[in-house]
C-alpha cells in the first residue's frame, strides 16, 4: 500500500453525495406514485392515465442503472486513509457505530412508526425465511460487510504487500472488456436473488451485487492510484457514450432475445454514467458554499429517514390525489425531499445523534 498518498477531501465528491441522496428520495417518490411496490403506494389511477407509469418507470430505470453503485464507489474511496489513520479495530468500531446504529434505528424506530405490524413480521421473517427488509439502510449494512472484508484482507496481508507502481487510468478497451466479463456474474446474482429472496440476510436485490462489489473495489483502486486526478474529458465522453449505447441499443437487443436486459447492460451503464458524473462534478461543482456544506452534512441522516416524510405525505395526499401520476410524483417528491433534509438537519443538531450521523 502506498502510504505516501495524502487523504484529500474533494468538495465535488461531497456534492455528488447529497445530489445522489436527493435522486434516491426522488426515486422512491416515483415508486410511491407508480405501481412499483414500496409499501405505501398511492392507489392506481384510471386506465387512460396509466401510460404515465411508463414515464416514471423510465425515470426509475435511469436511476437504477448507476446511482447506488456510484455510492459504493465514493464510500470506498476513503476506506484506505480511514483504515490507515484509525487501525483495524477503531476502523470497524466506527463503521459499526456510524452505519450499524442507523440500521438498527430503521428496524426498531422508523419501521414501527410507519407500521408496527410490518416491523414485527419483518423481524420474524429473518428467522423464517432468512430475509429481512432493512429499508434504505440495506446500503449501510452492506457497507459494514464490505468494510469488514477490506479490513480483514488488510490485516491478513500486512507485511506481504508489494509496493506497486503507479497505474494510469484504465484504458477504454479494459473497461469495455470488464463490462462484458461481469455479465455472467450479474446473471448469477439474479439466480441467487430468485433462489434466496430479494432481501436475503438484509442484502437487497442480490442481482446488483456483482457491480456493487466491483465499484467498491474500484473505489479503493481509485484512491490508491489517484485515478480521479487522472479523469479527463475523454473519459466523460466515453462514459456517456457507453451509457447511451447500452440503453438505446444493447438493452432492446438483449430484451428481444429474452434476456434480462439490465443484467446485460449493467456494467456499461454503471461505469459509463459514473465516469461522466464524476468528471462533470469535478469540473463544475468542486466548490463548497453555505448551502452545499449544510446539504453535505445532513445528507446521510436525510437518506436514512426519508421513508417517514414520504409515507406520511402519501397517506395524507391519498384521499384527494389526482389521476395524473406525474403530478402525484411531484406532490410526493417535494415534501419528501424537504422533510428528509429538515429531519436530517435536526438529527445533526441533536447532541448524541450528531456523533453518529
Amino acid at each position: 500500500m502506498n502510504n505516501s498518498i495524502e487523504a484529500k477531501r474533494y468538495d465535488y465528491l461531497d456534492n455528488i453525495k447529497w445530489v445522489l441522496t436527493i435522486i434516491v428520495i426522488l426515486h422512491h417518490s416515483a415508486m410511491t406514485a407508480s405501481l412499483e411496490p414500496i409499501g405505501y403506494n398511492l392507489p392506481p389511477v384510471q386506465e387512460s392515465m396509466q401510460y404515465q407509469y411508463g414515464i416514471l418507470g423510465t425515470f426509475l430505470g435511469i436511476n437504477q442503472s448507476f446511482f447506488m453503485s456510484l455510492f459504493f464507489f465514493i464510500s470506498a474511496y476513503f476506506v484506505i486513509p480511514s483504515f490507515e489513520h484509525k487501525g483495524a479495530g477503531k476502523f470497524m468500531l466506527d463503521k459499526l457505530k456510524r452505519l450499524g446504529i442507523p440500521t438498527l434505528m430503521t428496524l426498531l424506530v422508523i419501521f414501527p412508526m410507519m407500521s408496527l405490524d410490518f416491523a414485527t413480521s419483518n423481524i420474524k421473517g429473518l428467522f423464517l425465511t432468512a430475509n429481512i427488509v432493512l429499508g434504505v439502510t440495506w446500503f449501510c449494512w452492506t457497507l459494514i460487510v464490505f468494510s469488514a472484508v477490506f479490513a480483514l484482507f488488510q490485516v491478513v496481508s500486512t507485511g506481504n504487500q508489494k509496493v506497486e507502481a503507479d497505474k494510469p487510468f484504465p484504458a477504454l478497451w479494459k473497461i469495455l472488456l470488464f463490462a462484458v466479463i461481469v455479465i455472467p456474474f450479474n446473471f448469477f446474482g439474479l439466480y441467487l436473488m430468485d433462489t434466496l429472496g430479494s432481501d436475503f440476510l438484509g442484502f437487497h436485490l442480490l442481482k446488483y451485487f456483482p457491480m456493487y462489489i466491483s465499484m467498491f473495489y474500484f473505489g479503493i483502486l481509485a484512491y490508491k492510484y489517484q485515478w480521479l486526478d487522472k479523469l479527463e474529458l475523454k473519459h466523460a465522453f466515453y462514459g456517456i457514450l457507453m451509457w447511451l449505447i447500452a440503453k438505446a441499443f444493447i438493452e432492446p437487443i438483449a430484451s428481444g432475445y429474452g434476456f434480462d436486459a439490465d443484467m446485460v447492460t449493467r456494467g456499461f451503464t454503471v461505469i459509463g454514467m459514473s465516469m461522466f458524473l464524476l468528471y462533470c462534478f469535478k469540473k463544475l461543482f468542486n466548490t463548497k458554499g453555505k448551502w452545499s456544506s449544510m446539504l453535505t452534512r445532513t445528507a446521510f441522516a436525510a437518506y436514512v429517514v426519508q421513508n417517514l416524510p414520504m409515507k406520511y405525505t402519501a397517506d395524507f395526499y391519498q384521499s384527494f390525489m389526482t389521476q395524473t401520476p406525474l403530478i402525484n410524483f411531484v406532490v410526493i417528491a417535494i415534501p419528501s425531499v424537504i422533510g428528509s433534509f429538515a429531519i436530517g438537519y435536526l438529527i445533526c443538531k441533536t447532541p448524541i445523534l450528531k456523533r453518529i450521523f
